[in-house]
């Protein structure tokens, strides 16, 4: 009996393994004159980012009748100090853990048609020389810390359009296992840092011998 459970309990953690390593998908696109769009996709899940979720309950119901409140209490100092000592902590937590999701977040299919357009020929030379330079300049930022595969970027001027145009998209994938040990570490490095906080804040105890005779 007890191999069976241990079996079982195995095949359990095995499978949920498994999907925890499936990389969850995002998935963006703008082009001009369209409303953007961005997916979130998950084995067979696909979750629209840009859908506004829908208002459940025809009926509305009666507003409550306002209730008088009372006014809060000042926090007391140490209360305050125990609050931003809790943010310090956290925040100090998020450097290990954001920047595994951070080097584990990849990049690819990123595609980028712009056509640049200006009031005459002078401003669209500058125009297209200024958007050459924020581009590229960003993407070599980018790849300083993220993981990007080669994008399509095309940008090109056109001195007969009114206006200009951009056709964006691209898609990102993440394992959420790396996600789940990214909130781990997070998770045990502020409970560390929390742990070293309180002990820092224990007064000392009081050394053995210290009474001594004041009649002496």
């Amino acid at each position: 009996m007890a191999a069976v459970v241990g079996l079982s309990i195995a095949v359990v953690l095995a499978a949920v393994l498994l999907l925890l390593c499936i990389p969850v998908s995002f998935t963006a696109a703008y082009r001009t004159g369209e409303p953007p769009e961005a997916y979130l996709r998950w084995l067979f899940f696909t979750i629209d980012l840009t859908k506004e979720p829908k208002e459940r309950g025809a009926k509305r119901k009666k507003p409550p009748k306002p209730r008088e409140e009372k006014p809060k209490a000042a926090k007391k100092p140490l209360e305050f100090s125990e609050l931003l000592g809790v943010v310090v902590d956290l925040l100090s937590s998020l450097r290990g853990g954001a920047g595994m999701l951070v080097r584990n977040f990849v990049f690819y299919r990123i595609r980028l048609y712009m056509v640049v357009a200006g009031e005459d020929a002078a401003d669209t030379a500058m125009a297209y020389g200024r958007v050459n330079a924020l581009v590229y300049t960003a993407y070599a930022l980018a790849l300083g810390f993220l993981r990007i595969e080669k994008p399509d970027i095309q940008i090109r001027p056109d001195f007969t359009a009114e206006e200009g145009k951009v056709d964006f998209a691209a898609r990102a994938r993440l394992t959420p296992l790396v996600a789940l040990g990214a909130a781990i570490r997070i998770g045990c490095a502020f409970l560390v840092k929390t742990m070293r906080r309180k002990h820092a804040q224990e007064p000392p105890a009081p050394e053995k011998g210290a009474r001594g005779k004041t009649g002496d």
